[in-house]
């Protein structure tokens, strides 16, 4: 849910699509199917709300709470690919969403899926 918020509000505002995105990955992929949905919508609306309190302080939580899966490449890989997702959630990719992917994915050591990688 970290890497959701940060790739939603980069763009510094979070679009329903962008909340349905998140909606549609929780209930679509079954490894995130272990986790109350309910929660882990909550869990964004708090990574959401501290990002946009005070971007810095919210940037550096949701990076933490994303390190946490860096040991598991395969977690590593859903992450960057949820952040995909969500980047192309209301149509538009911007170059703040791309910026916050490839930060996410350097952060994890994840190559770019093809889309996302600057020109």
């Amino acid at each position: 849910m970290a890497a959701s918020a940060l790739v939603a509000t980069a763009d510094g505002e979070v679009s329903f699509s962008e909340r349905a995105a998140v909606d549609s990955v929780l209930a679509s992929v079954e490894a995130l199917q272990v986790f109350d949905v309910h929660n882990a919508v909550d869990l964004f609306g708090e990574f959401v709300a501290e990002i946009q309190e005070d971007q810095d302080a919210g940037k550096i939580r949701a990076m933490a709470a994303i390190a946490a899966v860096s040991d598991d490449s395969e977690a590593a890989d859903l992450v960057v690919r949820i952040g995909c997702a969500i980047s192309r959630a209301d149509g538009r990719l911007t170059e703040n969403e791309r910026t916050q992917v490839e930060d996410i994915a350097a952060s994890l050591d994840i190559p770019l899926p093809s889309g996302i990688a600057s020109s």
